[in-house]
């Protein structure tokens, strides 16, 4: 029968109970493989997420990339559609201030009497001014009865009267224009 392998064991179990040093020898081989097993999975886990994570980094750069490229491509268009924004603001500006001169306008023609005339009508945004030639004191007098009761203008001034051998009386005539207001909500 051959001989039985002798067996070398360093630590005794008597000795490693009640020393100090034996103690932390037997604490460190039982719990503290359970500890050393966890740091490597905790490590292992950390080394295989890290390739979801990078996985999800390039996805995440090549869908950046992307946009990037659609936003310079669309980059033109874009400015277009903002030039012709400011166009129709500039239009929309211009339709909402052109009905004022023309209903000034309107009502100027409505009021002026059949013996006058205007020799020169200039219509600016806030003002109007003209000069009239009336061919007789009545179609004066009309006149600036009408203008008294005109609901466009307001301020009306008359200038210097002059008359005039054989065709009339000339004058100049300035009025601010009366801004309408929001329209009326119904």
């Amino acid at each position: 029968m051959p001989a039985k392998a002798p067996s070398v064991n360093l630590l005794s179990d008597e000795e490693s109970s009640h020393t100090p040093m034996g103690k932390a020898v037997l604490w460190i081989t039982s719990y503290g493989r359970y500890i050393l097993i966890t740091t490597e999975l905790i490590v292992l886990i950390a080394f295989v997420s890290r390739f979801s994570l990078d996985r999800k980094l390039t996805d995440l750069s090549e869908e950046i990339l992307q946009k990037q490229e659609i936003l310079e491509v669309n980059q033109p268009l874009e400015a277009e559609i903002r030039y012709t924004q400011e166009r129709l603001k500039g239009i929309k500006t211009i339709i909402s201030q052109q009905s004022l001169p023309l209903d000034a306008l309107t009502e100027l023609h409505a009021i002026l009497p059949p013996a006058t005339y205007l020799d020169t009508l200039s219509i600016q945004p806030t003002s109007l001014s003209t000069s009239v030639t009336a061919l007789s004191t009545s179609g004066f007098v009309e006149l600036l009865q009408n203008l008294s009761s005109a609901k466009v203008l307001k301020n009306v001034e008359v200038g210097t009267i002059s008359k005039l051998p054989l065709s009339g009386i000339k004058f100049p005539i300035t009025a601010a224009l009366v801004q309408p207001g929001p329209p009326a909500v119904q």
